[in-house]
């Protein structure tokens, strides 16, 4: 990480540092430079671990991305679309740093509606599973008010790989620890209905 955060703080403190200092940057430099300058680069590494069986963030990061990714849905929601395919960096770009333009919005439904209806749509199996271990680290090292997030994207991502049972765990832990969170809400009733991935569609042919 750079100097924005400090690394002989942890846990609590850490987040909150991260938060006011998140926030700050946004009044003064608005949404799309704050975006840039705290999490870009930790989206290029995420990209980066994706592509590779091993390494992960270090405390400073998975904190940092606990905060940012509860603070800002749009960047939870970049994270978990890179999790599935390979994305441009222009499109992912877009999502986090411009989440209220018409390209954003329709490109995070169109791989929501890809989801439950398209069964040509097969997600890469290998990121999801390397995304879903990385979401966990994050979730273990976020103190308390910022693991809902990390957790709901693991729901998620264990729904699209098919395993229900495991990501309705984690949706209800996720809603134990925030009611309102949408996200493990809709992985919750996916389960519960017995409604799986539309991908699945074409293994049980």
């Amino acid at each position: 990480m750079n100097d924005m955060v400090d690394t002989r703080t942890t846990g609590t403190g850490l987040a909150k540092r991260v938060r006011d200092g998140f926030l700050q940057d946004r009044r003064e430099l608005g949404p799309a430079e704050a975006a840039d300058k705290w999490f870009a680069p930790l989206m290029d590494r995420w990209n980066g671990l994706l592509s590779r069986d091993e390494g992960g963030f270090s405390h400073e990061e998975r904190v940092t991305l606990a905060v940012l990714m509860t603070e800002c849905l749009s960047m939870r929601d970049a994270l978990i679309l890179a999790s599935l395919r390979e994305m441009g960096g222009g499109e992912l770009h877009m999502l986090y740093a411009q989440p209220h333009s018409m390209e954003s919005a329709a490109v995070v439904m169109r791989e929501l509606s890809r989801a439950f209806k398209d069964a040509a749509y097969q997600p890469d199996t290998r990121r999801g599973e390397r995304a879903t271990a990385l979401l966990e680290s994050v979730t273990a090292d976020a103190p308390d008010g910022y693991k809902a997030q990390p957790m709901a994207s693991c729901a998620y991502l264990l729904w699209m790989a098919d395993r229900s049972t495991a990501a309705a765990v984690r949706a209800l832990k996720a809603l134990a620890l925030d009611d309102d969170c949408s996200l493990a809400s809709l992985v919750l009733a996916a389960s519960e209905h017995g409604i799986r991935p539309a991908w699945t569609e074409r293994r049980r042919h």
